[in-house]
């Protein structure tokens, strides 16, 4: 005689058919109740006659992310399991699991993906939205968009002031922290003088290399990883060393830079926080500023500063040439363009001078 078979009892979060058989279509594998054996892809048009169950079982997906990831990465083997699946990919929600778990897993990734902003989301959006076509820079840019306004004002105030992007090619977490260091070493002449300034960069690239080992020691054990952690010690201090180092040489003060106030009241940066908010009026007098006795005076006393205090090799030396080269070669791209605009609006005032007295005379 027959026993009859105890009937599954299925959980509220349950969501098949109890009377179809979910298949793997690559090992064959077989199950009445698909939870924890298939992935299901919720927004997917693809697989609706198997309630939006996957085809591939959650072994086989593991199995095929790892030789995907083995031979090409585990960014690329992401990516083509999210297409496997029909289930979006979005470089942001792959970072910040690598940077969470140290490690990536599709099972967590796809976790994620029933929060509820991925709602109605599929790999069609991926294509639509340009996901895949996305640089390194695309995706930073996403990153930092998001940041706090006082962050974003760091990182513009630090790139107005240094010229450029000193930080480029880091990551968006390790440029928040490099920012927000810098501003803190920004005092009412810093700008003029580059070579204590390129000083101050390093000072905080080392305080960020010194944060990191900071974080490897705090996540090991003290018994079981004690060399790692006598290792990661001994690197540290290099890098404080190195700090001590370049502050006695090049007189830089770490003390007190904690207020974020400082160089403020001076009228270099009042000029330029009005300009910024577009207050018209501050123009003429940032441009007569820049023009005036006591501006060249500062600017030539600085470069007279540098060459005699500055201990330059052949590299530092190529290296100043090549960028005043490049300087030169913007700003008098810049001047033809100023001077074309120029060109066009005095053909443009005679014309409507012209027409003015055409006017007149009629």
């Amino acid at each position: 005689m027959a026993i009859a078979r105890k009937p599954r009892i299925a959980e509220a979060t349950d969501t098949f058919d109890d009377s179809h058989t979910y298949k793997c279509l690559r090992c064959g594998a077989e199950h009445q109740n698909p939870v924890k054996k298939f992935y299901r892809s919720e927004w997917s048009e693809l697989f609706l006659k198997n309630d939006r169950y996957v085809p591939l079982c959650i072994k086989c997906v593991n199995e095929i992310f790892s030789n995907i990831s083995n031979k090409y990465g585990t960014e690329t083997a992401c990516i083509i399991l999210c297409y496997m699946m029909d289930i979006p990919f979005y470089h942001s929600l792959y970072d910040s699991i690598v940077k969470n778990n140290n490690i990536f897993s599709i099972g967590v990734y796809k976790r994620q993906l029933n929060n509820k902003q991925y709602q109605f989301q599929s790999f069609q959006q991926t294509i639509l939205n340009e996901e895949l076509y996305k640089t390194d820079d695309d995706i930073r840019e996403e990153k930092e968009v998001k940041w706090t306004a006082d962050k974003i004002k760091n990182k513009n105030d630090a790139i107005n002031i240094i010229g450029y992007d000193p930080f480029d090619g880091y990551s968006s977490n390790d440029r928040r922290f490099l920012f927000g260091e810098l501003v803190k070493y920004f005092d009412d002449d810093i700008s003029e003088d580059t070579f204590k300034l390129s000083q101050i960069i390093q000072i905080v690239n080392n305080n960020n290399q010194i944060r990191q080992y900071d974080l490897l020691i705090s996540s090991l054990n003290p018994i079981r990883d004690a060399n790692d952690i006598k290792m990661l010690g001994i690197l540290k201090k290099n890098c404080v060393d190195s700090n001590d180092k370049i502050a006695k040489e090049n007189e830089i003060s770490v003390k007190n830079r904690s207020n974020k106030d400082i160089g403020k009241s001076t009228l270099t940066y009042l000029m330029r926080d009005l300009r910024e908010k577009d207050f018209k009026k501050a123009e003429a007098n940032y441009y007569d500023q820049l023009k005036s006795e006591g501006t060249l005076w500062a600017i030539s006393m600085s470069n007279k500063a540098i060459k005699q205090n500055g201990m330059f090799d052949e590299n530092d030396k190529q290296e100043i040439f090549d960028i005043q080269r490049e300087t030169i070669q913007k700003l008098q791209s810049e001047l033809d363009e100023v001077l074309e605009k120029n060109r066009l609006l005095l053909i443009e005032n005679a014309d409507l001078k012209s027409n003015k007295d055409g006017d007149k005379n009629e």
